[in-house]
């Protein structure tokens, strides 16, 4: 009886296993793939109104009138360029910042320009010319002025410098000359050089 029992038990302790085992190797349920969204197609450009073509009168008008705009820019570009062409180019500054530059001149002769060069009565000089070749270029002062410097009373200096001529122009500038003799006249050609150039539209024109 008892071997019968055991039997039993072991048959059904069989049966559960094979059961087990057909739970565990059951397929995985089917996951059905997400179908991908269909692309977005764009609208097909519509197409440019065509031109409305102009009659024959309206056409002669519209080109009548583009012809006109051509000419008047043409006009207006040649007048520019005229203008640009017949404007005064200005003188370069020739000192900074107020101070004056050192330059070297004619004759071995070395002075200053103060200012900003203009075109006028001084356009023509150069440091180192003499009394009368100023004149003639520049014309008769409107006043003079000479006066003895601190080199006059170094002993046995005989060179230039010992004395200083001042040219007054009336809205132009002043033009010094240094020399070795005593008070200037116009005609007189005393060794002196031109020394400094001075540009300055508020010159009076009187010592």
């Amino acid at each position: 009886m008892k071997k019968l029992i055991t039997v039993a038990a072991v048959i059904v302790l069989l049966a559960g296993c094979e059961t087990m085992q057909k739970k565990e190797a059951a397929p995985a349920p089917e996951v059905k793939a997400t179908p991908a969204p269909a692309p977005v197609v764009a609208a097909p450009a519509k197409p440019a109104a065509p031109q409305k073509k102009l009659g024959p009168k309206a056409q002669a008008k519209k080109d009548a009138e583009d012809r006109k705009a051509a000419q008047q820019a043409a006009a207006a570009e040649k007048k520019a360029q005229q203008e640009a062409a017949s404007a005064p180019t200005p003188a370069p500054a020739t000192a900074s910042n107020g101070k004056p530059q050192e330059v070297k001149g004619i004759n071995d002769w070395s002075g200053q320009i103060i200012g900003t060069p203009v075109k006028g009565k001084f356009s023509g000089l150069k440091i180192g010319m003499g009394l009368n070749e100023v004149i003639s270029i520049a014309g008769t002062p409107t006043d003079t002025n000479s006066h003895i410097t601190g080199k006059a009373w170094i002993p046995f200096y005989f060179g230039s410098g010992r004395y200083e001529t001042i040219f007054y122009y009336k809205g132009v500038g002043r033009l010094t000359f240094s020399g070795g003799a005593g008070a200037y006249a116009i005609g007189v050609n005393d060794g002196s050089g031109l020394t400094v150039i001075e540009y300055d539209k508020t010159e009076r024109g009187f010592q």
